[in-house]
Order: structure tokens, then sequence, then C-alpha cells
């Protein structure tokens, strides 16, 4: 019988590998197959580069070449891709967190609104949630970005230093910011994958369900191929 086998379209900067971070060792109980996506950095991604298409179908391709039965990504904002990625290759793909709003919708009473995490606000836009297959106009949101912090500012490098007590901190600062400003937040969503090592002190302190790129990434690979 053939193995799970995650395939993970990283961006070009380091990916951030600390403990409960996606692409650290050990986040998925089955083998995780990594590959940079040329041309992909926090910053083209974020703005929406759409020459970068090619690159990561390219990838995709790669991955499931070399055994990947399922594919996602390391970036939320790569949801832009997802309808051509999903259509160039046989395995199933989620690029982004993103996608899992619909579900998280339906678990949620009548008036509880989902708080969105993102890594840029001022960046996720309507474009977005239509390529992950849902518009702003029918589910309930808030969305607080930590754009301006000093882990924004760590991702944003080629090179993040960033700790998980930086992380951690900027990150549960954002979520009870946005819980104080929208009281009818039932659950949050981590757009950003550098956000998953805070999603069960997010989950604590808070005491609402969080969905991030782990969980996607849990989802996808089990419903791969074998």
């Amino acid at each position: 019988m053939s193995k799970k086998i995650l395939g993970i379209l990283e961006l070009e900067n380091r990916p951030i590998t600390l403990p409960g971070a996606l692409c650290a060792p050990g986040s998925f109980p089955f083998p995780v197959k990594r590959l940079t996506v040329p041309g992909a950095t926090s910053k083209s991604v974020v703005d929406g580069d759409e020459a970068l298409k090619d690159a990561y179908i390219r990838t995709a391709h790669t991955l499931a070449t070399e055994g990947a039965t399922a594919i996602t990504t390391n970036c939320g904002f790569s949801a832009i891709y997802q309808n051509d990625v999903a259509a160039a290759v046989s395995v199933p793909v989620a690029l982004s967190s993103l996608l899992l709003v619909p579900f998280m919708a339906r678990t949620l009473p009548p008036g509880r609104k989902i708080g969105i995490l993102t890594f840029d606000a001022n960046k996720l836009e309507e474009r977005h949630f239509a390529a992950a297959g849902w518009s702003s106009k029918d589910i309930d949101i808030a969305v607080i970005g930590i754009e301006g912090s000093e882990t924004w500012r760590q991702l944003s490098d080629p090179i993040p230093d960033a700790s998980s007590k930086l992380i951690l901190d900027d990150v549960t600062k954002a979520a009870n910011t946005l819980r104080r400003r929208e009281p009818t937040v039932g659950a949050f969503l981590f757009e950003c994958a550098g956000f998953t090592l805070a999603s069960s002190t997010v989950r604590r302190e808070t005491g609402l369900p969080v969905c991030d790129f782990v969980n996607l990434g849990n989802m996808i690979a089990s419903v791969g191929i074998d």
C-alpha cells in the first residue's frame, strides 16, 4: 500500500520550523515533501502576482510526480492560484486555509462570525475569498491583521528570525483585540501558515475554536489518493 504524502508549496522566504509550525518536523503523522515555488515571496504572493501561476503549477506537478498524494501551501494568499493548480494536477489541492471558512460557518449558530486572523488585513480581498469558493456577502466574517507588528516584519524577511514567543504574543494580541471589537466572533480562522504554533494558545485563552493550516493539511492528506 502506498503512503500518504503531503506536498507543501513553499515561499522562497525561509519557512518557520518552530514547534507547532506548519513546516516543523512532527506537525503531521505522515510524510511531508516540501518544494519552493520559484519567485514566490511573501511580498509577491501577498501582492497577488498573477505571473506566479505557472510557477505554482509546475512546482505542484513536480510534487505530484515525486509522490505527493495531496498538495497545500504555506501561505493563505495562495488562494488566488487554487483553481489553476487544482485543474492542473491529479491529486487533491488545497492552497489556502480560507477554503475552510464555509465549513466553519456551518458549524456555528446563527449570528456568530468567523474571525479571520491574517498576515496583512490591507491585502486580504474579496478575490481571495472568491477563489476559496465563498463571499463575505454570504458568510459573516471579521478580519484583523498583524501588519506593522514585529512578527509581520520578521515573516516579510527572506530569512525570518521570529521566536515562538514573538509569534504567540502578536497572534494572541490580535485575536483578543478582534474578540473585543467583534463580540459575536464564534471561531477563528488563521489565514497565515506562520500562525499555527499559536492555535492551541488562542483556543485556550479565548475558549473559541481555531482552524489553521495544520487542520487543512491533515484534512486534504486524509482524503488524498492511497
